[in-house]
């Protein structure tokens, strides 16, 4: 039950996971057919280049959860704890905000490309695009529980300091 647990808490982490495995599997074949065989697989550099960009979503909603996302705290830091509370809420709306955006115009270019296929894999583009607002809905769930983790920390008097995380 445990691993379960940990497994849907880090659900974008372990998808990104196997994603950048399959795109690592992907550029060895396109290298490997390309310079040993001479003969490349033709949808291989499709492949790779959408298993990046799944990549790259599931990774920013990871880094939601982790705090890892690039942070400017400065100015923050100095503010006073009620203060430093209500600039990081505000600061998250803004983000639910951008969030709730993406998602509407994800979900309508998903809906558009619905019918048209790429151009070598043959499977509709709505696959490419539909990882937007599915991310959108992952970050923004990971947004909430940050907010409800700095409310629960505010009210027990432990430091809103920004997380420091995997630091060498």
């Amino acid at each position: 039950m445990i691993h379960v647990k940990r497994f849907f808490l880090r659900f974008e982490e372990n998808l990104a996971a196997l994603c950048l495995g399959g795109l690592l599997l992907t550029l060895f074949l396109q290298v490997f057919t390309r310079f040993v065989t001479r003969d490349p697989l033709s949808w291989t550099e499709e492949a790779a280049r959408y298993l990046y960009v799944y990549v790259v979503f599931l990774g920013s909603s990871a880094a939601v959860t982790e705090r890892t996302h690039v942070a400017i705290d400065f100015l923050v830091l100095k503010l006073s704890r009620p203060l430093r509370l209500t600039f990081g809420l505000l600061v998250n709306v803004c983000v639910l905000f951008v969030l709730a955006n993406l998602f509407y115009w994800g979900i309508r270019a998903t809906l558009r490309q619905l019918n048209i296929p790429l151009v070598v894999l043959d499977i509709p583009y709505a696959w490419v695009y539909v990882i937007v607002p599915v991310t959108a809905i992952l970050m923004t769930i990971r947004t909430l529980a940050v907010m409800g983790q700095d409310v629960r920390r505010y009210r027990r008097g432990d430091a809103l300091e920004p997380e420091i995380r995997g630091v060498v």
